[in-house]
């Protein structure tokens, strides 16, 4: 009996590990996607006035390949350990998926642009959206606001 009892544990024990192993990676996965963007965005900012199109054009197909992969990226069941994550990305579901859909589309957008200024106008609009979705789905870092630190109060005036 000792040992039915000592198996049904360890199994129980193994399932744990294994789905904790498959939310980090799930978290891994998550974080590497909105650094790859991150990356693709600080590439294209200086190509706003030194205009490269074959640069534009790789860089927002990074950014238009992620957007299609985000949704993915947070399907139901991935909400574990993930601290930097609000629920909303899985009860507000098809909310996020919009919001991944702008994205995506915006994203074409960049690798569409023609010049500086439309190359601009389209990383203003995925800047929003980015910025939009963050508000929304993403967690505020432990110690800090949803937009940092609070400012230091002004000096008292004389």
């Amino acid at each position: 009996m000792r040992k039915i009892a000592s198996i049904t544990l360890t199994m129980a024990l193994l399932g744990t590990v294994a789905a904790f192993g498959q939310a980090s990676a799930d978290k891994q996965a998550r974080e590497a996607l909105m650094r790859a963007n991150n990356t693709a965005m600080r590439a294209l900012m200086p190509l706003t006035t030194a205009f490269d199109a074959a640069a534009v054009k790789a860089q927002g197909q990074i950014l238009v390949d992620n957007g299609t992969k985000m949704v993915a990226q947070y399907a139901a069941g991935t909400d574990q350990a993930d601290t930097g994550v609000t629920p909303a990305v899985w009860t507000d579901a098809a909310g996020f998926k919009a919001a991944a859909d702008k994205f995506t589309a915006d994203a074409a957008k960049v690798g569409a642009a023609t010049d500086g200024p439309s190359l601009q106008v389209a990383l203003t609009a995925v800047n929003a959206d980015c910025g939009g979705c963050h508000r929304t789905y993403r967690a505020a870092p432990a110690g800090r606001g949803a937009r940092g630190p609070a400012p230091a109060a002004p000096p008292p005036a004389q």
